[in-house]
């Protein structure tokens, strides 16, 4: 495999960005997010916010994830010259 895919989760602080963990296959990094998504929304749904009256929408009805996969490509390592010098 050439390829890892890193779970990474979108603060809701300042816009942070964390990544969270990473998996070998795509298709079980988009069901953990997934998971993610909705343990997050049943969180949401128990904790007030005094800031809005409206309850937050299920991950199934938008757009927007706090959990996201990104595909990064693996690479071997690579042999380093190494310099003679004196530092």
């Amino acid at each position: 495999m050439k390829e890892i895919y890193l779970l990474i989760e979108h603060g809701i602080d300042q816009g942070e960005v964390y990544v969270l963990g990473w998996f070998d296959d795509e298709k079980r990094a988009k069901e953990v997010a997934e998971e993610k998504e909705w343990e997050a929304y049943r969180e949401a749904l128990k904790t007030g916010h005094a800031w809005s009256n409206h309850k937050p929408l299920a991950p199934d009805q938008t757009e927007y994830r706090r959990f996201w996969i990104k595909e990064v490509s693996k690479f071997d390592r690579v042999p380093v010259p190494r310099s003679s010098a004196v530092h």
